[in-house]
């Protein structure tokens, strides 16, 4: 019996038929006694006794003749007999019958005050011992046929008891299916899942889409199961596309500078092949720049390389990396102040400036606990990225501010450009390595897409959070939101 469904439906059925069959037992059992049969059905022949006793005391044979003495059980038989009424001296009175056939009943009654089921041929007896107003003892004896039919105890309440062990047949197999479907749901989005089908979803069979997180809807342990699966499983599709989308960025990224090395090599080679040629003639000295200008590109690809590899490695660092190994107090103020000297060198070259606001920040609770390699790079790559897409002649705006929440205050550091922002569904995807807005990935619209990942994850790793937004009068606004130091 391996299957859930079956084991919890004969659970909770035997349990339910376990207490019918209880309280069947205790309704038999309560009727059972002496007592109770005395009380109901010889309570009637005492008083037919007593109403027949009176009337002979009072009017003889006539009037006890008038007093109804046939009381058939089902439809009125042949067995059905008057019943017999004996005086004191055990003299059968007003029957032209002979007394002696019913002589030991007679004195059964007198010995033990009734008398059940006595049989007689085809009939039953039942006595029962009444007393005149004088306190003589008559006896009264009761003829009747047994039923045609054979009499089922408690048989007006068999259609109802079938009807109650249906009806808990029906809840018990609802309330089962209820429990065990979603367990068989989730074995087959699992096994789909598990054979490479990452869009593998469990529906609950009522819509629960609109549940959110600690919701009351989500307090149901089974629904609470299905939710969290579907989020493992979207997980799973996002990281799985999130590695197929790296793997061809990467590719596309090493292949670029590679290509260009090759091609670089190949004139090399050309240029050096002519320069031999023409080394006894005035050409030369054109054919030696025009190699050094190749040996120079092939040198610029290399270093290239060389710094996306550099940010892959730290990139892969920080992902497989869970907890600082060594942290120290840091100051965000003097972290920017430090970059400020070789961000505005690189702002010249582009025509803009950076600048850092004191006033704004001189207030601001700056200190947060950490690796101060790691805060500075993340910052430097925003202000990187704000410099490669601001507009030229205009300013790059970093600032410090500190934010109180319950849990504690919040250093913020805030960089602004004067670019032209970024679509609103792509604000959260910026932060993804190798994301770039331009699917043509020109050299000249910005790095590789790693330093916002990098960022990202260095933020993340020190309990912060970072998030970009479109500033009301264009530009791109990110913010860097750090626990601020005990």
């Amino acid at each position: 019996m391996r299957s859930t469904f079956l084991k919890l439906f004969l659970a909770f059925w035997t349990i339910e038929a376990l207490i019918f069959v209880s309280t069947l037992l205790i309704l038999v059992n309560q009727f059972r006694t002496t007592e109770a049969v005395y009380t109901s059905a010889f309570a009637q022949m005492e008083s037919n006794a007593r109403l027949s006793i009176r009337a002979y005391e009072t009017g003889g044979c006539a009037a006890l003749k008038a007093v109804p003495s046939i009381f058939p059980i089902d439809t009125p038989a042949p067995g059905d007999q008057p019943a017999l009424l004996f005086d004191p001296q055990n003299h059968l009175l007003c029957q032209n019958i002979s007394a002696a056939p019913y002589a030991q009943r007679v004195a059964q009654v007198r010995r033990y005050g009734y008398m059940v089921h006595g049989q007689n041929s085809q009939s039953y007896m039942q006595g029962v011992l009444a007393d005149n107003e004088r306190g003589q003892h008559y006896v009264y004896i009761l003829r009747g046929s047994y039923p045609r039919q054979i009499y089922i105890p408690y048989r007006e309440m068999l259609p109802r008891l079938l009807i109650s062990l249906v009806v808990s047949l029906i809840v018990t197999f609802v309330i089962t299916l209820m429990m065990t479907r979603p367990i068989g749901l989730l074995r087959a989005a699992a096994r789909e899942l598990a054979q490479g089908n990452l869009r593998a979803r469990v529906e609950w069979p009522r819509r629960s889409s609109g549940v959110r997180r600690g919701s009351r809807a989500e307090k149901d342990e089974l629904r609470g199961l299905v939710l969290d699966f579907n989020e493992m499983a979207e997980r799973l599709e996002q990281l799985v596309d999130a590695q197929k989308l790296l793997l061809r960025d990467v590719s596309h990224e090493l292949r670029s500078p590679l290509a260009r090395l090759s091609v670089a090599l190949e004139l090399a080679r050309e240029e050096a092949d002519v320069a031999a040629a023409k080394r006894d003639s005035g050409e030369s000295d054109r054919a030696c720049a025009l190699l050094r200008d190749q040996l120079d590109r092939i040198g610029r690809e290399t270093e290239r390389l060389n710094d996306l590899i550099g940010q892959l490695l730290g990139l892969s660092s920080l992902e497989s990396t869970r907890k600082l190994a060594q942290t120290e107090q840091v100051s965000l103020r003097e972290v920017v102040r430090e970059l400020l000297p070789d961000m505005e060198y690189e702002a010249q070259r582009r025509g803009c400036r950076v600048a850092f606001d004191e006033a704004q920040s001189a207030t601001a609770g700056s200190t947060v606990l950490g690796s101060r390699m790691l805060l500075a790079r993340a910052v430097e790559n925003v202000i990187r990225n704000a410099i490669a897409y601001t507009s030229e002649g205009s300013t790059v705006t970093v600032s410090l501010r500190t934010e109180e929440r319950l849990i504690g205050d919040v250093a913020v550091v805030v960089v602004k450009d004067c670019g032209p922002g970024v679509p609103e569904d792509q604000l959260q995807a910026i932060f993804r390595p190798f994301h770039r807005l331009d699917l043509a990935r020109q050299r000249s619209t910005g790095g590789y897409g790693v330093g916002l990942a990098i960022t990202e994850r260095a933020i993340r790793l020190h309990g912060g959070e970072v998030k970009a937004s479109n500033a009301a009068g264009g530009g791109l606004t990110v913010e860097m939101r750090l626990p601020v130091a005990a």
